[in-house]
């Protein structure tokens, strides 16, 4: 029987009983390799950047062994590679999975301050947006920098029936049932699944009371500037409302 491809459904839901504040996990595929980097000065060792804001960053490890090397609540000094441009940080170790690192920012230098708010512009982002082959015939799935994303899903009948945005920590869904949801997402620190150039991570889901205009707008900033097809931007701009 053939393995069916992990992808952005939930993995263990709400239950009706619980509230919409029970957060869901989801998953997320990516690329294994990141263009995103982070030299540690103690070793002189390279670790993709999972997730990269204003706040701070996540570093995939490729090998369980550097785990010692973040040990939490320790400093780190290194050089951050973000856009062919070297910027040296430093950074607190706060939480710690068993392949990948969560670190705050300190002392943030200006350059890297404004380094960072270019390279965090959805508006920017969007225009990075990339076709990535999609993980079964009814998917299409398109790939930014810093864990952003935008997915769809056809039925049977050639139609969509869910879409999906990533941008910035924010998820913004909607589908045929539910219509538009939003909410934060961020790494729940479970193994990642790896498969070849993607790699499978977990995410929690904590969806808002009802849709928030802010992060809807992320995801109009995102869209409405990208490249991708004018008729495929439209149909998600009536969706999710912001048309």
């Amino acid at each position: 029987m053939t393995q069916k491809s992990p992808n952005l459904g939930i993995v263990r839901p709400a239950l009706p009983s619980e509230g919409a504040d029970r957060p869901e996990k989801r998953r997320l595929p990516r690329l294994a390799l990141a263009s995103e980097q982070f030299r540690l000065s103690s070793n002189g060792k390279v670790y993709p950047v999972a997730d990269i804001s204003t706040g701070g960053l996540a570093l995939t490890l490729i090998e369980a062994q550097d785990l010692a090397q973040f040990p939490v609540g320790s400093l780190l000094e290194g050089h951050l590679n973000l856009q062919r441009e070297k910027h040296e940080v430093l950074a607190r170790v706060r939480n710690v999975g068993r392949d990948r690192v969560g670190c705050e920012f300190e002392n943030v230098s200006e350059g890297l301050r404004e380094a960072l708010a270019r390279y965090l512009d959805p508006i920017e982002l969007g225009k990075l947006l990339r076709p990535m082959p999609g993980l079964d015939s009814g998917m299409l799935w398109y790939q930014g920098p810093s864990n952003t994303h935008l997915m769809l899903w056809r039925g049977t009948d050639g139609q969509y029936r869910r879409l999906a945005v990533q941008v910035l920590g924010n998820s913004i869904h909607w589908d045929s049932v539910d219509g538009v949801v939003t909410g934060k997402s961020h790494s729940a620190f479970e193994p990642d699944e790896v498969r070849g150039v993607l790699r499978f991570e977990t995410l929690v889901f904590e969806r808002d009371e009802k849709p928030d205009p802010s992060k809807l707008q992320v995801a109009k900033n995102l869209l409405v500037r990208s490249n991708l097809p004018k008729d495929l931007v439209g149909w998600c701009s009536r969706q999710l409302r912001f048309d």
